[in-house]
């Protein structure tokens, strides 16, 4: 992974697969990435010793809350709106 120029708490794969994003905050962090980089990224926590919180799938369905944020998934878009 690389990580942006604009940004040093964003990352982002170089190579085609596996594919990822990875977005840092102080107490998040969000991931867009294929079944294979994040099956790749859970065996290296594992390796590591790592405990993290499980991860949770956006979806129709399933809303995500991410840094005081709710991020939703429509039929062709998603959107980030403010908690409150």
């Amino acid at each position: 992974m690389t990580t942006s120029i604009f940004n040093p708490c964003f990352l982002i794969t170089t190579i085609r697969t596996p594919f990822g994003i990875v977005g840092m905050q102080t107490n998040n962090i969000i991931i867009l990435g294929d079944d294979q980089f994040l099956a790749l990224k859970e065996d290296k926590l594992v390796k590591a010793n790592l405990i993290a919180k499980p991860k949770e799938k956006l979806n129709l369905i399933i809303l995500l809350l991410f840094n005081g944020c709710i991020l939703s998934l429509n039929k062709d878009s998603i959107a980030l709106r403010q908690k409150d």
